[in-house]
């Protein structure tokens, strides 16, 4: 790799030397030629010299700078070449697992709130880690805790891992952070800033905090129980960060917590205690004391998919994707064929379920209850007359698959707590429900009237003017049929239908019944009134 670099340089090296003597023979090829004036006296100055010096100095002053301009050009384009060839040789060395090469350190980011997301990065990260054999798998932790359904996830992952993991807390490493920082086989802490520990769970309702009921503490500290004893970290001080009812002394008694407290320690007390390995003000600091310090690092970022799936997953857009998704489905069932606004709400709910997938927000429960729902309302509407049980659990089972998507915590999961976790659902359903039904009215009410829909077709006119070929009759005059007989079609009663020499016309009698198949005559025309009498009675 090094001699392919070395031979483009010398390459792009000749290129530049080439172009600088192009420049330089262009300049002295045209000196020469304009300025030897050999019969002139000396005191004389040709005609026009000032001016071809002039010249000449212009041309100079523009070969220099073309110069300039083409070596800056030159080394840019090295420069370039050699990060993609020093970038091009890493990764052929993180691919190749062979002993020979430096070892290689995974990063993978666990900052701010822990949320579902973070499966997706953390699954993509520690399965390449496996089948890449790599050296380390380092978490960089700065998060206040988060979703307790995810952290458990995560912790679960780590402690299942094949690839040695360590974590780096950098400032917080609180509530669910501590969980997942001791699923892994060691702990480092940045000095003075750093804290870890207050892994007691909490949760939110209507504005007001509280604590988790017993069955999710227990749920907690099973969890923290399991993860310190793989990796051999003091139970004592795990269930001190969890439960407030454990005290802990250390045992030369620097560190104290008693009962009505949960334990957090900063990187000096846990490195003093021995809950972290040692304190460190950066990766390089880590690996160094890991016997890493020549390792190659690849820092794992979320990419398209997943930053996109993490947009479309935040309440406020999967809401008004549902919305309109609602909206467009309605306008498309309202409008022949299938067309733009069928697509669009496809789309549209498409990518809500797709993008809480990728997120780790929800299975394909919902998407299976969604689809139920509406082949249930395509048979109440298609098949059976009226609306009944069919239509009312087809929007049932709709309502229900979109609650179930929205949930971030299953509800079979022993950490669903329904006041905690049904609240975001029930608001967003809500809104996408409400608020498509007062929507579906305005487009009811307006969109018929918009001449841009008339224009593409989705709703037609709401005048048809004569003058565009729209009549509710037939416009030819009548007048020519008088004294003509026919048969009557219908039974006048005393308007009906006759046929007179091949046309069906509409007419009435002064009066009187008539039965059809009997004969008559039209006796008078009126505008578009047609007056008839019974042959016999004309005659």
């Amino acid at each position: 790799m090094h001699k392919e670099h070395t031979a483009i340089q010398k390459r792009l090296s000749i290129r530049f030397i080439g172009l600088v003597s192009l420049f330089g023979l262009l300049f002295f090829s045209i000196s020469p030629c304009v300025g030897a004036q050999p019969d002139n006296p000396p005191d004389r100055k040709p005609p026009g010299s000032d001016k071809v010096q002039e010249v000449l100095s212009e041309l100079g002053e523009m070969s220099e700078k073309v110069n300039q301009q083409v070596s800056s050009m030159v080394d840019k384009a090295t420069e370039m070449l050699s990060a993609a060839l020093s970038a091009k040789s890493a990764d052929e060395e993180v691919e190749d697992g062979s002993p020979g090469n430096r070892p290689v350190v995974y990063l993978l980011p666990i900052e701010g709130e822990v949320r579902p997301i973070m499966m997706a990065l953390f699954k993509r990260g520690l399965e390449e880690a496996k089948d890449k054999e790599v050296d380390l798998v380092l978490l960089e932790m700065d998060t206040p805790g988060g979703e307790l359904r995810i952290a458990e996830e995560i912790s679960q992952t780590l402690l299942q891992s094949e690839v040695h993991t360590a974590t780096w807390i950098k400032k917080e490493g609180l509530s669910a952070g501590m969980l997942i920082a001791i699923s892994t086989e060691r702990i480092y802490m940045k000095p003075v800033i750093s804290s870890v520990g207050d892994c007691q769970p909490i949760f939110m309702t209507t504005g007001e905090i509280k604590e988790a009921p017993e069955k999710i503490l227990t749920n907690v500290r099973r969890m923290g129980r399991t993860a310190a004893r793989k990796n051999g970290y003091n139970v004592d001080i795990v269930n001190a960060m969890i439960d407030e009812g454990k005290s802990y002394v250390s045992e030369d008694g620097s560190v104290k917590c008693g009962t009505g407290e949960l334990l957090t320690l900063t990187g000096e007390e846990a490195v003093e205690i021995g809950f972290a390995r040692g304190l460190a003000d950066s990766v390089d600091e880590v690996l160094e004391q890991m016997d890493l310090g020549n390792a190659r690092i690849k820092k794992f970022e979320k990419n398209w998919a997943e930053s996109l799936a993490a947009f479309i997953a935040s309440p406020a857009i999967a809401s008004l994707l549902t919305l309109v998704g609602l909206v467009c489905l309605f306008i498309e069932y309202k409008t022949p064929g299938f067309g733009l606004f069928g697509g669009v709400g496809l789309a549209c709910l498409g990518f809500v379920f797709w993008g809480h997938s990728i997120a780790y927000l929800a299975g394909n429960e919902g998407l299976l209850l969604f689809l139920l729902g509406l082949v249930l309302l395509g048979v109440e509407i298609f098949l059976i007359p009226g609306f009944g049980l069919a239509g009312a659990a087809g929007l049932g089972l709709i309502i229900v698959g979109l609650i179930v998507t929205f949930l971030e915590v299953p509800v079979f999961d022993p950490l669903f707590m329904p006041e905690m976790h049904l609240a975001r659902p029930l608001l967003m359903v809500g809104f996408s429900v409400v608020g498509s039904i007062l929507l579906v009215f305005v487009v009811a009410r307006y969109l018929p009237e918009l001449k841009s829909m008339e224009a593409i077709g989705i709703s037609l006119p709401t005048t048809l003017n004569v003058d565009r070929g729209f009549s509710s009759h037939d416009m030819k005059p009548q007048e020519g049929f008088v004294g003509r007989d026919g048969t009557a079609v219908s039974a006048l009663k005393p308007s009906g239908i006759v046929l007179v020499e091949g046309t069906r016309l509409n007419v009435v009698t002064e009066g009187e019944y008539v039965e059809a198949g009997e004969k008559v005559r039209v006796v008078k025309v009126d505008g578009f009134r047609v007056v008839v009498q019974v042959e016999k009675q004309s005659s």
